[in-house]
């Protein structure tokens, strides 16, 4: 399984853009390239990662983009990491949370235009399409790989800190 969330497309943007972000002490290279991020909190200036279930639109934080690096913090310093931006048309993949509800071209074209959640509970990041189509989570399915059960997927505008006020 892939522990981490690849982009497969950039959107037509010949470069993704990277902002960096501070990660604040805790432990050693706390987030790893690949990783999923969000605002840590309404006013802080870190970012965190994801968790199983995030993202929930208008519930949980921004979503900040996907960790370009590992992060530099320390047990008992602040780092910084390099996230790609969560620009509009880029396409990231995960594997579905259930390979065999995403292991043929049907079963994933029927759940492309649903709107889904992360899944962190093997220790490995999925797209939960085991969970219901909601209208409030982040990431829509556009496609997906049947033969690796993964899921092509989408990020809402509104659910990012490029288009929505903060929790």
């Amino acid at each position: 399984m892939s522990k981490i969330i690849e982009i497969v497309s950039n959107g037509g943007y010949a470069v993704i853009p990277t902002i960096k972000w501070q990660v604040q002490a805790g432990a050693a290279a706390s987030i790893k390239a690949g990783t999923p991020v969000k605002k840590g909190a309404t006013s802080g200036q870190y970012v965190v990662p994801c968790v199983d279930g995030d993202l929930t639109v208008a519930t949980d934080q921004p979503f900040m983009g996907i960790a370009a690096c590992d992060s530099t913090d320390t047990a008992t310093a602040d780092g910084v990491v390099e996230v790609y931006m969560p620009l509009p048309g880029i396409i990231y993949r995960a594997k579905a949370k259930t390979a065999s509800l995403a292991n043929t071209k049907t079963e994933i074209d029927a759940m492309v235009g649903d709107y889904y959640c992360l899944d962190l509970t093997t220790g490995d990041w999925t797209v939960d399409t085991a969970a219901a189509d909601a209208a409030a989570n982040a990431f829509m399915v556009v496609g997906g790989d049947p033969n690796t059960s993964s899921i092509d997927f989408i990020c809402r505008t509104d659910a990012t800190f490029l288009g929505r006020a903060q929790v």
